[in-house]
């Protein structure tokens, strides 16, 4: 089966895109023809300039 990640690429605080990428998340999960998963660039230690 295909695997789709949906990523949230933000980690400012105050985000938007959160509920932009749940949103995609809900929509794409009822299609029966792939995988979809969440990827919260937040998640993981990353380099990240705040």
């Amino acid at each position: 089966m295909t695997r789709i990640g949906i990523l949230l690429g933000s980690t400012r605080p105050n985000r938007n895109g959160e509920q932009v990428a749940k949103w995609v998340y809900d929509i794409a999960s009822r299609r029966n023809d792939a995988e979809f998963d969440l990827v919260d660039l937040r998640d993981y230690p990353l380099p990240h300039l705040d």
